[in-house]
């Protein structure tokens, strides 16, 4: 009998703690507070400091020089990664279909190919 003295008030006193209205303005801080750390996401850089790119940003010279010939029209590019090196702007660019048995090739910011090969 003593037992349930005890134990049924130490029962209804945790029911009217648990039941109790919480602060959600303290939850909704704390996620704005990791969300504003966090920052925004961007993408990942897949080849360390490579970074895929728009056909549209795409240097002038480089868009001229590519849509000079059919085989590498900007309409037919699959993915371009953009990086520098020496403080040059590098595009390494990915075609549909091979260009004389390449089918990535590397261009400068001018449209001069790098790869030694062409």
């Amino acid at each position: 009998m003593k037992t349930q003295l005890i134990i049924y008030p130490a029962m209804i006193g945790m029911l009217m703690l648990s039941c109790a209205e919480n602060d959600k303005s303290a939850y909704t801080e704390s996620v704005k507070e990791e969300v504003a750390n966090a920052g925004t996401m961007e993408d990942p850089k897949p080849l360390g400091q490579h970074e895929l790119i728009d056909t549209l940003q795409l240097s002038e010279p480089l868009r001229i020089i590519l849509n000079k010939d059919s085989a590498t029209a900007v309409h037919k590019i699959r993915n371009v990664r953009k990086y520098t090196e020496d403080g040059t702007e590098y595009y390494e660019i990915t075609f549909d279909n091979p260009v004389e048995e390449m089918q990535v090739i590397t261009y400068d910011e001018l449209g001069k190919i790098k790869s030694p090969d062409l």
